[in-house]
């Protein structure tokens, strides 16, 4: 039982590191000169920042503008996940009692309700940088970023 409890939370928490955005937000467009190319973290985040571009039909100067307050959106929505992460990796290795897995089932469904709540606030954000129309696609184009291997 015990062991079924741990996979059940660890699927759960693979499920929501999936969705996790890659690594870094992305720059403005101008920073994507001043960068080096030859970095392969470079070329990755200024393949993000094309797809954002490309996916809200979005113009330098708009994504420029735009850019800045998406990385901080990033950051924040990172930040949630990592601490989950953080904290159901310290149970890998471990038993877990029934008092542990509702905790640790706890901590996903907060994480998941920290994560809605950032993306209410962001949307009124939002609003000032972008069309209706991309707004209604803003959280889409996350979950349809084309896959980034890890490094």
């Amino acid at each position: 039982m015990k062991k079924f409890i741990f996979i059940l939370l660890a699927v759960v928490a693979a499920g929501s590191m999936q969705a996790q955005p890659p690594h870094g937000g992305m720059p403005p467009h101008g920073m994507m000169q001043q960068q080096g190319q030859d970095n392969p973290s470079d070329r990755s985040i200024a393949k993000r920042f094309e797809h954002l571009k490309e996916a809200l039909q979005m113009d330098d100067k708009q994504l420029e503008k735009f850019a800045p307050v998406y990385q901080a959106y990033q950051r924040e929505i990172r930040g949630i996940r990592k601490d989950l992460k953080t904290l159901m990796d310290s149970y890998k290795d471990e038993e877990i009692d029934h008092k542990t897995a509702y905790r640790l089932v706890m901590a996903q469904l907060n994480a998941d309700a920290d994560i809605i709540r950032c993306k209410k606030e962001y949307m009124r954000v939002f609003k000032d940088y972008l069309t209706p129309e991309q707004m209604s696609k803003i959280f889409l184009v996350e979950h349809k970023r084309p896959h980034q291997p890890r490094h």
